[in-house]
């Protein structure tokens, strides 16, 4: 008989959160050893993650999708015609302040208005894990676009150089009028004098 005891199945239910007749099962298979139960459940991803560094992940999502809701509206006879985000306003002020102060002044002379939402409607659905996704799916996509590029350039490249090539040597090998020179004997005292310029066209001197 396996020998295991009830606070060896509250550790696996705590551990993984199954149920008591699945932590029995398991402790059964392994012949009542606790470790090696643990072991089968963090190879298969049954284990919980650790709840402290779960909660303070959880809290600094929150404050980033907090102010990232938190935009900052500039509008005219209720018109938006800007829409930031805090963090970029804060970025802003940090790295540019000059910018952010150059922004209200004009905004206020040309009778925008300007208020704060905490929590706008148009992203309230993303959250920081979307933001984080949505930008992997951008630079992926931008990677692959120049690389595209890129290839497509060099095969270009190549061909034409190629087609350089190839023009280069037909020119070599005959002539533009595709006619090679001849000796024409003519009767008399008569005789044709043929020359090829640089150009590859044939002159002839007839005397």
């Amino acid at each position: 008989m396996n020998k295991y005891t009830i606070e060896d199945i509250e550790i696996l239910r705590q551990k993984s959160g199954i149920s008591y007749e699945e932590a029995v099962n398991l402790l059964e298979y392994h012949n009542g050893s606790l470790a090696r139960a643990l072991v089968d459940l963090e190879k298969n991803g049954r284990l919980k993650k650790n709840s402290a560094s779960s909660s303070s992940s959880k809290g600094a999502k929150g404050i980033f999708n907090f102010l990232f809701r938190l935009r900052l509206k500039v509008s005219k006879e209720k018109v938006s015609i800007i829409n930031l985000s805090s963090l970029f306003v804060a970025f802003v002020i940090v790295f540019a302040p000059h910018v952010a102060i150059i922004g209200l002044i004009v905004s206020l002379l040309l009778g925008y208005r300007i208020n704060v939402d905490r929590n706008c409607k148009e992203f309230n659905k993303e959250s920081f894990d979307d933001i984080v996704k949505n930008a992997k799916t951008n630079v992926q996509s931008t990677v692959n676009t120049f690389s595209q590029q890129f290839t497509q350039t060099k095969e270009e490249s190549a061909k034409t150089e190629q087609n350089e090539e190839t023009y280069t040597q037909t020119r070599t090998e005959s002539a533009p009028s595709g006619t090679k020179p001849v000796n024409v004997q003519f009767p008399g005292a008569g005789s044709v004098d043929i020359r090829e310029d640089d150009d590859g066209y044939h002159e002839a001197d007839i005397q």
